[in-house]
């Protein structure tokens, strides 16, 4: 046996195999960072064979149905159409410039650095809810009143009181001025968004029939 030959063919072989594994390594990689969405990451650009897109970047401008993202490569212009499902809130509005923020999509084929976004996610609104979250919890270690949920009515944006039913009793809610107003998702909102028919957790003080609330979470709107 030519021990050379062997030796020269184990070495090829094993170059082979790590440049192999480094490949599938890379690949699984990009893939997992195109699937995964669950916390924000540094400025990226990934875009796969077929065009579907992964891009994170810091928002430029916003239009009503676009972003501009400034991410690797320069400004992105980001479509987004009434199919693209927008988060933690429901539209663009809440979108400010210098929000890092989240895009899959695909590339556009007609316009150059365009994607059709199918996910837009705003992590600076999610950060802020959650902040908004912590803040309500701790508020609520340190004091003595509970929980309240119940169906809303007679809601008066202007005394900002209204009417929680719960289980056949009606009570008189009356909100503070310092009170924490959310959505489902610890967004704040304006108490003038709560409707009528919405359901409403306070949490405050209860004296006969009237609760005196610190907190007031609309889980009917998700934001």
């Amino acid at each position: 046996m030519n021990i050379k030959k062997y030796i020269i063919g184990a070495s090829a072989v094993a170059t082979i195999l790590s440049s192999t594994l480094l490949l599938v390594s890379v690949q699984a990689e990009e893939q997992k960072s195109m699937m995964s969405d669950s916390h924000p990451q540094p400025m990226i650009v990934n875009i796969g064979p077929a065009g579907q897109t992964l891009l994170r970047g810091t928002v430029k401008t916003i239009g009503t149905n676009s972003l501009t993202v400034t991410s690797w490569g320069g400004d992105w212009i980001i479509n987004v159409s009434s199919d693209t499902k927008v988060r933690p809130v429901s539209d663009l509005t809440k979108f400010k410039v210098g929000d890092f923020v989240g895009v899959k999509g695909n590339v556009n084929q007609s316009a150059a650095w365009t994607i059709d976004a199918n996910l837009v996610r705003d992590w600076m609104i999610k950060e802020e809810g959650q902040s908004m979250e912590k803040e309500i919890k701790e508020l609520m270690k340190a004091e003595i009143p509970k929980n309240w949920q119940g169906t809303a009515s007679n809601v008066n944006a202007s005394a900002k009181t209204l009417t929680l039913s719960i289980e056949n009793v009606a009570y008189n809610v009356n909100i503070v001025d310092t009170a924490k107003v959310v959505s489902k998702n610890y967004a704040a909102i304006d108490f003038a968004s709560i409707k009528d028919g919405d359901t409403v957790r306070v949490w405050g003080l209860l004296s006969d029939t009237t609760i005196t609330a610190y907190v007031v979470r609309d889980v009917s709107i998700i934001e």
